[in-house]
């Protein structure tokens, strides 16, 4: 009997049946572990590591190129899509357009700061005391301004 190696993995067992089935139509086999501990119980996925397909070893590089073509596992270059970048704020700079492709199709993502976190932990009282960050949603890049230091 052939080994069975863990391919991916999901929080939600519906996530895990689009892949399963994905994975079948193109002639793999496949095994799902966990599953039905999550529908119990959504809280423990994470717990447990998520829903897990588990495919033979002879298919295991076979299956990830149809998940990356499926678009069930993320590329290396979407996850640099992500990355928030710092731009310098000047006099002259409009917080209403993209810095890079200059469209008005942006928006913003206020995110706590760690001075919220200690704060709400020590004196279990919360502050509103957040970092802003921007997205485009034409180029998809993600940015925070930053005022630029004057050198004396």
């Amino acid at each position: 009997m052939a080994n069975w190696q863990i391919l991916s993995r999901f929080v939600y067992p519906h996530d895990a049946h689009m892949a399963k089935g994905f994975l079948e139509s193109e002639g793999i086999q496949v095994i799902l572990k966990d599953e039905l501990t999550t529908q119990v119980n959504n809280f423990y996925s994470n717990a447990i590591g998520g829903v897990k397909i588990l495919v033979r070893d002879v298919d295991i590089e076979r299956g990830i190129e149809v998940l990356k073509a499926g678009g069930f596992i993320n590329t290396d270059s979407e996850d640099l899509a992500n990355q928030i970048e710092i731009v310098e704020l000047t006099r002259n700079t409009d917080i209403n357009f993209c810095p890079f492709c200059k469209s008005k199709n942006i928006g913003r993502k206020k995110e706590p700061n760690i001075l919220t976190i200690v704060v709400f932990f020590i004196l279990g009282a919360f502050f509103p005391i957040f970092k802003k960050s921007y997205k485009c949603f034409d180029c998809n890049k993600a940015w925070k301004f930053q005022k630029k230091k004057i050198d004396q």
